[in-house]
């Protein structure tokens, strides 16, 4: 009887896990379905081509989120349609290159730059970012009321949107830390001046200090601070992790989160005035003065509530923001969110350009809205690949195998691949390459189970230049042992592990490249094939000297590195798009030529049932 009931409650779980995996996958796919309904329409419109160009900021905001629904869904015609932009405009920013509106469509040529490698991609406008830097004159100047120079820096808060997030980025791809600075140093000129701390908002220009409603409420403009909110997502993805300032970016997002988080309305969504949703509040074009009228009927304003649901998604997807405070809020704001997008695919209840809250309707929308919107419906996607299980479950079973790598009798039958050697020094084994002559990797002799838990120790000795890389899952592309004598020969060079006849994963932990130096995030790749299926967190900080543990956890199909106790990694192989899900295989230590790292204390175990 009581084996029978064990039995029970084993088939029990089981078919509720299998129920979870089924809904979540369903809703995944139905949230595909929905934001390719609204690409299809709004690609099919064309009713303000002529008005904005397809290069301005317009255009723009809408290709940044079809970016992120691409890189979301790996659905190619949006890269395609993208890549079709960049062509047709020769790569080229709006010609008025000191407006930081104009350089917005630089983000989505810098993503298809890392996607692809065509450099005349990103020519033109790195040109255009190295003439901002060169400029001594006039100084930066944020004022925008009365201002002549008043759209040369960044003295409004939608600029933040645009400009500062494209210098990051291109900074995220050359390595050169000069764009990044100037990005986060006038990205606080800006802030710095029209952020209110006591409402943990910002003002779209100094135009608005001190006006209110007939309430007595100041007046915040929803989309200028949706614009800010997306802005500060995308800052906080590039800026790594021990960049000095990046804490006060931080702290804004974190207070404007809570901030939003008390004025979100019932409907899970936001209004054009914030502090006052019941008026509309907008300054007049001769005489400046504000005029203000009531709102009859209490609707939604989209634009700033998908950026608003956007950044609550992302928030609670990096840990940043409480799930206990801030999961059911961002799940009601996407719940609001799809009810105003019509069988058509159109957003509705978008308002139109403007600098303050105007009145609009049900049947108002634009590209912006519609580019906010992708975003939201793309990090809710990322959501929904992890909500069932943010974090693995799992149970050490036996040691599968264990060494503490200190002395060379340790490794007597590991086997490097390319001129790499070891040494043995204070319980330590230190990895390098003599005469940083070539790439190296260190192979350990046991096919690693399919489920394990991995952890080691390293410590990086020559902070100049360097790149850490742990395979695992390693067979041949038939299954061979990966030193068969049938497999092509490996002397260290990257594309014989990952283009060859090897299929593995890898990750990067450690990434101080000369093309790439101090490149903060950790990546995923599955080989092969060499494709980049995950963008994680910062891993080992470039200029780090520390001793840093690293846990490696495979369970079936999900994957998840930890550093140091902290979540680097997470991602689930569907086991579809590029090919089944690997198993048991071989591990190893990569290294770049310029890389002296020691290791010690590798012990492996494998998943209890």
């Amino acid at each position: 009887m009581k084996n029978k009931k064990v039995i029970s409650l084993f088939l029990f779980l089981f078919l509720a896990v299998n129920a979870i995996a089924q809904n979540q996958e369903k809703e995944i796919n139905q949230v595909t379905e929905l934001i390719d309904r609204v690409v299809k329409w709004q690609n099919e419109k064309t009713d303000h081509v002529e008005k904005y160009t397809l290069t301005n900021w317009h255009f723009a905001a809408y290709y940044i989120g079809l970016m992120k629904a691409f890189k979301t869904t790996n659905n190619s015609e949006y890269q395609s349609h993208l890549y079709k932009i960049g062509v047709e405009h020769q790569w080229e920013t709006i010609p008025d290159m000191y407006h930081g509106d104009k350089i917005a469509i630089g983000q989505v040529y810098l993503d298809l730059y890392d996607q692809k490698g065509r450099g005349v991609m990103i020519k033109n406008l790195k040109w255009v970012l190295d003439a901002h830097l060169l400029r001594k004159k006039p100084a930066p100047d944020v004022r925008y009321d009365k201002n002549p120079y008043q759209h040369e820096w960044w003295s409004w808060c939608d600029a933040l949107f645009m400009a500062p997030p494209t210098f990051a980025k291109m900074y995220q791809m050359t390595g050169n830390k000069v764009y990044l600075n100037y990005a986060i140093d006038h990205w606080l000129l800006t802030t710095d001046y029209l952020w209110d701390k006591e409402e943990n908002l910002i003002y779209r220009d100094d135009r608005y200090f001190g006006k209110t409603t007939k309430a007595g409420k100041k007046i915040f403009w929803g989309r200028g601070n949706g614009w800010v909110y997306g802005g500060l997502v995308h800052m906080l993805e590039i800026i790594p992790k021990d960049h000095p300032k990046r804490q006060l970016l931080l702290d804004q997002f974190i207070g404007m989160s809570e901030a939003l988080l008390e004025i979100q309305k019932a409907d899970g969504l936001w209004r054009a005035n914030l502090l006052d949703p019941g008026v509309f509040a907008f300054l007049d074009k001769k005489s400046g003065a504000l005029v203000q009228s009531i709102n009859p009927v209490d609707v939604p304003e989209n634009s700033s509530s998908s950026f608003f649901c956007y950044g609550f998604a992302w928030g609670v997807n990096q840990g940043i923001l409480s799930k206990d405070q801030y999961l059911s809020p961002m799940l009601n704001a996407w719940n609001g969110l799809k009810q105003h997008v019509n069988e058509a695919g159109r957003l509705g209840y978008v308002q139109p350009v403007g600098k303050d809250p105007k009145p609009f309707d049900a049947d108002s929308w634009e590209e912006f809205g519609t580019g906010a919107f992708l975003l939201a419906a793309s990090e809710y996607i990322n959501y929904l690949k992890t909500s069932s299980d943010d974090e693995i479950s799992f149970q050490k079973g036996n040691v599968f195998y264990e060494n503490n790598l200190s002395d060379a009798s340790k490794t007597q039958d590991w086997r490097m691949e390319g001129e790499g050697a070891v040494l043995f020094k204070s319980g330590w084994m230190e990895m390098f390459s003599p005469k940083e002559a070539s790439h190296h990797v260190f192979w350990c002799p046991k096919d690693l189970p399919e489920n394990f838990v991995a952890e080691w120790e390293v410590q990086n000795i020559e902070t100049e230049e360097g790149l850490c890389i742990v395979f695992f899952s390693a067979k041949g592309v038939n299954g061979e042992d990966i030193f068969d004598r049938s497999l092509k020969k490996r002397v260290g060079v990257f594309r014989q592990y990952t283009k060859s006849d090897l299929n593995n994963y890898h990750i990067s932990y450690y990434a101080n490249a000369p093309n790439k130096p101090n490149r903060p995030f950790s990546h995923l790749r599955k080989n092969k094939g060499f494709v980049k299926v995950h963008v994680g967190r910062p891993g080992i900080p470039s200029n780090s000297k520390e001793v840093h543990k690293i846990q490696l956890i495979k369970k079936m199909n999900h994957i998840m590195m930890n550093l140091d106790g902290e979540k680097i990694i997470d991602w689930k192989d569907d086991g579809k798009s590029l090919g089944p899900v690997l198993g048991s295989g071989k591990f190893a230590f990569r290294q770049m030529q310029w890389t002296r790292f020691r290791y010690r204390n590798l012990k492996i175990w494998e998943l209890k049932s």
